[in-house]
């Protein structure tokens, strides 16, 4: 048995144990590190293959499913930074196995790698939001496709010529990022859906509700407060959602804990729309522009 056997074995256990803390961004980026590292070793040898692309695919897709299948985020945000961060750890740990291969052998590699981890990472984010039938449809995905993807990826660049094999990595890349948007999709009409019937029921601001559907509206609305206060009032407003979801398509036991996370939530949501009303209320007279109320005559 060589050091590097020894090494490479080490780096499964740890991978497995850093999975558990998926959601902490340095752990995530140390696992995806040492499953590179797992998976390539040293020192790659040559390009794989359509079935060798597949078999590592496999391998990497396998440690992060064991160790983080029930610890990843439900959120597409902090599931993208998860993802992005061990989708970089892994591209590192594969340029470096990969550093002696010729050409845009070693582009190729390390895209593909972005490619898998990233699809494991969507589809695992869309996953832990889902409940029941769903939810194992999600996960076999987050399963299947990236070994499909890498075997069709290596297959593609193996047939490329030459002088298309930059054009052929570039499109990898563009696929890493695409692969993200049915868990946007699926984030995007589960708080319209559930988030409006918050609003029915009178517990959030219709204003916020539309605020809240998309990134780029609920990442910077100002009435939400300062940045903290903003991030906390969203991942609160988001997991609400993904509670209710799955509360929907539960049943028995599992039902009613969605019920009380339903519940902690909607407690969680009230507390800080009351102290943004609060603040505003204690505004004195004059203040932002307004105009000091008129002295009565008889306080003369």
């Amino acid at each position: 048995m060589t050091a590097e056997v020894v090494l490479r074995a080490t780096a499964v256990v740890l991978t497995l144990l850093l999975a558990r803390g998926a959601r902490n961004r340095a752990a995530a980026f140390a696992m995806g590190v040492l499953a590179g590292f797992a998976v390539f070793g040293s020192r790659a040898h040559s390009m794989p293959f359509a079935s060798g692309a597949a078999f590592q695919a496999a391998c990497l897709v396998a440690l992060g499913a064991i160790g983080a299948a029930r610890a990843w985020p439900p959120i597409t945000g902090d599931g993208l930074s998860a993802g992005t961060l061990a989708a970089t750890g892994a591209a590192c740990a594969a340029a470096v196995s990969g550093r002696h291969l010729p050409g845009w052998q070693e582009p190729a590699l390390v895209a593909i790698v972005l490619v898998v981890v990233s699809v494991f990472a969507a589809e695992a984010t869309r996953a832990s939001a889902e409940a029941g039938w769903r939810e194992w449809i999600a996960w076999t995905s987050a399963l299947l496709l990236p070994v499909l993807l890498a075997a069709a990826l290596a297959g593609l660049f193996s047939g490329v010529p030459r002088r298309f094999q930059p054009l052929a990595v570039a499109g990898m890349l563009v696929v890493a990022v695409l692969v993200w948007a049915p868990a946007v999709l699926a984030e995007r009409a589960r708080v319209s859906r559930e988030l409006a019937e918050e609003v029915t029921l009178g517990l959030l601001p219709e204003e916020d509700a539309v605020a809240l559907r998309l990134p780029w509206t609920r990442g910077f609305e100002k009435r939400f407060g300062r940045p903290d206060e903003r991030r906390e009032y969203v991942r609160s407003a988001l997991l609400l959602a993904v509670a209710r979801h799955q509360q929907r398509h539960r049943t028995g036991e599992a039902e009613r804990l969605r019920q009380l996370e339903v519940l902690t939530f909607r407690t969680r949501l009230r507390r800080m729309q009351d102290a943004r009303a609060s603040r505003f209320d204690r505004r004195e007279p004059g203040e932002f522009g307004e105009a000091p109320a008129p002295e009565s005559p008889g306080s003369l």
